[in-house]
C-alpha cells in the first residue's frame, strides 16, 4: 500500500517537474516567436520605406518636361508648312528647297525681312502660349559672334518685340554663341533639377546666312546681292516646355475666369 502511494507521488511529481520545464520551455519558445515576429515586421517596414523613399527619389529625376509651343521658320515658310514640305520631298538626303540659285531673291532687304518674319513666327508660337505676367527664364542659342556683338541674349529682345508680347516676362537665364545646341538643352534641364518652383522655362535659336552677316569680323566682306542658295538658310526656332506639377502648384491656384482686355486697369496692367 505504502510503495503504491510513493509510486503515485513520484508520477506526479514527474508530471509536475515536465510541466514546469514544459511551461517554461513553452514561455521561452513563444517570447522568441514574438520577437522574431517584431524583428521581421521592423525590417519589413524599413524595407518599404526605402522602397518608397527610392521611387520618390527616382521620379523626382525621371520627371518630363512637357512641350506647350512650338515655334519654327525657315526661310519664307513656317510652321506646318514645313512640316508639308518634308512629306512632299519624302527623302532625308535631299533638302527640302531648291538647289537653283535662279529661284532666289537677289535682294540682302528681302532677306533680313524674312528674318525678322521668322523670328516673330518662332516667339509667336512659342513664348505666345506662357502664361502671361508671369517670369519665363529663357535660353537663347546663336551663331558665334565677335567680342563686341551682344550675342544671343538679344534674340530676346528682338523677339518679344516683333511678336508683341509685351505682358510676357522674359528672363534671361542663359544665352551662348555656338553652332551646336546641345550644351544649351543640358543647362534647361539642369535648370530645372536646380530651381524647385519654376512650372515653365523657353529655348530659342536662331541661324541663317543673314544672321551670321551681321555677326562677322568687321572689315571682311560681307553678303552680297546676287542670286544664290543660301548656305544656310535663315531660322528661328522657340520651344516653351513646362511641368505640369509645379504648373498646379504654382500657377493655377492663381488663374482667373477674366477675358483678356488691356483696357481694364482691374485686370491689366
Amino acid at each position: 500500500m505504502e510503495s503504491r502511494e510513493i509510486s503515485s507521488v513520484t508520477r506526479w511529481g514527474i508530471v509536475g517537474v515536465l510541466g514546469t520545464v514544459l511551461l517554461t520551455f513553452s514561455g521561452h519558445w513563444w517570447g522568441k516567436a514574438v520577437a522574431h515576429e517584431k524583428t521581421e515586421l521592423a525590417d519589413y517596414k524599413n524595407q518599404v520605406m526605402a522602397q518608397n523613399t527610392e521611387q520618390q527619389a527616382t521620379q523626382k529625376r525621371t520627371y518630363s518636361l512637357e512641350i506647350r509651343g512650338v515655334g519654327i521658320g525657315i526661310y519664307h515658310d513656317h510652321q506646318s508648312e514645313i512640316w508639308e514640305f518634308i512629306k512632299k520631298k519624302n527623302s532625308n538626303f535631299v533638302s527640302i528647297y531648291s538647289r537653283d540659285p535662279k529661284d532666289y531673291e537677289a535682294s540682302i532687304d528681302s532677306r533680313e525681312i524674312s528674318r525678322d518674319i521668322k523670328t516673330r513666327v518662332a516667339f509667336q508660337h512659342s513664348a505666345g502660349a506662357s502664361v502671361a505676367y508671369w517670369p519665363i527664364p529663357t535660353f537663347a542659342v546663336a551663331p558665334p559672334k565677335q567680342p563686341s556683338d551682344t550675342g544671343a541674349a538679344d534674340s530676346i529682345l528682338t523677339g518679344r518685340n516683333a511678336a508683341t508680347l509685351g505682358v510676357t516676362l522674359f528672363l534671361w537665364q542663359d544665352a551662348d554663341n555656338t553652332t551646336h545646341a546641345q550644351k544649351m538643352i543640358e543647362h534647361l534641364f539642369q535648370f530645372f533639377d536646380d530651381n524647385p518652383k519654376p512650372p515653365q522655362a523657353l529655348i530659342v535659336s536662331e541661324d541663317g546666312d543673314v544672321t551670321r552677316d551681321g555677326l562677322r569680323v568687321a572689315g571682311t566682306p560681307g553678303l552680297q546681292s546676287v542670286q544664290v542658295v543660301p548656305t544656310i538658310f535663315e531660322s528661328m526656332t522657340g520651344l516653351l516646355v513646362s511641368r505640369s506639377d509645379r504648373v498646379d502648384s504654382y500657377i493655377r491656384p492663381y488663374s482667373i475666369q477674366e477675358p483678356e482686355d488691356n483696357q481694364n486697369k482691374n485686370t491689366d496692367l
